[in-house]
């Protein structure tokens, strides 16, 4: 009767999100797995069938802790508010996975995307906002929301909450004014100053 395995999947999986937290995704080596679990690095090949299926089984419990953090964000309101100030404390908390997830060469921000377009439908009636109004403050929200939290990576003592929570409101709530009045903003070019 064959041996049963000392560790399971989710054992695995669990050891190499430590691994990313501690030293990034990067670090992440069937070698390094098995120093983790203390054991040699054969586990995981009874139980993936190769290294990119336990990336990838990685990944998907690094995005379940994202969504899991972002559960009830729409019950919020502004929900993209609310949105914003979770996705900068989880990269604040969270460093490593939050580079893996939103910053790293195989990255996934759909996740992301897809939850912070679910808080726009909510903005959308809270509002009074068209679809493509509501459009036009996620293409001016998306890049300040993930820019600050992609600065809080390296550096989130620059980023204080209360800091974060009034930069996000003075870019929506200047958003909303100009979506509001209807007038198209001015598309100032640089130049040259003139000596």
């Amino acid at each position: 009767m064959p041996r049963q395995p000392r560790f399971s999947k989710d054992d695995i999986v669990a050891a190499g999100l430590k691994i990313v937290r501690s030293s990034g995704f990067e670090a992440i080596s069937a070698r390094a797995l098995g120093k983790e679990l203390g054991t040699s690095s054969s586990p995981m090949f009874t139980m993936f069938k190769d290294m990119n299926e336990v990336m990838d089984a990685i990944r998907t419990a690094a995005e379940k802790t994202f969504t899991v953090r972002m559960k009830g964000v729409t019950d919020y309101f502004p929900a993209f508010k609310e949105f914003g100030l979770r996705l900068v404390a989880f990269a604040k908390e969270d460093p490593n996975i939050f580079q893996m997830l939103f910053l790293g060469k195989d990255a996934r921000p759909e996740i992301a995307e897809s939850i912070a377009r679910e808080c726009l439908s909510a903005v959308e009636q809270g509002y009074g906002l068209s679809p493509d109004q509501a459009e036009m403050l996620f293409r001016q929200m998306w890049p300040v929301a993930c820019g600050i939290a992609a600065l809080c990576v390296r550096h989130p003592e620059d980023f204080p909450e209360e800091e974060v929570s009034k930069t996000l409101s003075y870019h929506f709530s200047g958003i909303i004014s100009i979506i509001k009045s209807g007038k198209e903003v001015e598309d100032v070019k640089p130049q040259l100053k003139k000596i």
